[in-house]
């Protein structure tokens, strides 16, 4: 597997940057239910996405096989850290879109994994020759996140009030977009 990028993690292992691949599934799965717990920023908690191991396996060749979709692991002492994943509709009036999604393990959080991620992210959609356009919804308060995004040149293009409900409070989504110009 090609190394993508790499960075010093907390205690100065490693953290190394690649696309998944369809091994990778259960490791993913595994990893998005601990994050799911560390955040209520994410659209789901400590069950994880509603995806089992084969269907998370078929996602990730899907994505891999795909011009305009990615997945990007960051690994750490060999456990994921960090996941981005761009899904780009197979519509022809769509394909030059992709919604993104982003998590980082708590453990890493400081360190320049997010950063890192966004910016192998506007790498591929530069070079991929179909995507034009990056989405996101991003909880209204998540201030880090939103910073992180716009650093990337992704601007607020519209609110989404009530969206998310968390513990019985609401709150309201931001909808975020990117240009790529090739």
């Amino acid at each position: 597997m090609t190394i993508l990028a790499e960075l010093a993690g907390p205690d100065g292992a490693p953290i190394r940057f690649r696309e998944a691949v369809p091994d990778d599934a259960s490791r993913v799965l595994d990893y998005l239910r601990l994050v799911g717990g560390e955040t209520p920023n994410l659209s789901f908690g400590a069950e994880g996405p509603a995806i089992d191991e084969a269907g998370e396996r078929s996602l990730l060749a899907a994505m891999a096989a795909s011009d305009n979709s990615v997945a990007i692991v960051a690994e750490w002492t060999d456990r994921i850290v960090g996941v981005l994943t761009v899904i780009g509709d197979r519509r022809a009036r769509f394909r030059h879109a992709g919604e993104l999604g982003i998590s980082v393990a708590r453990r890493c959080w400081g360190v320049g994994v997010g950063r890192t991620l966004m910016q192998l992210l506007i790498d591929w959609a530069c070079r991929s020759g179909v995507v034009r356009k990056l989405n996101l919804i991003v909880r209204a308060d998540n201030a880090r996140a939103i910073r992180l995004y716009e650093s990337f040149g992704f601007v607020v293009e519209g609110r989404i009030a009530r969206e998310i409900l968390v513990d019985g409070v609401f709150y309201d989504s931001l909808i975020m977009g990117r240009l790529i110009d090739a």
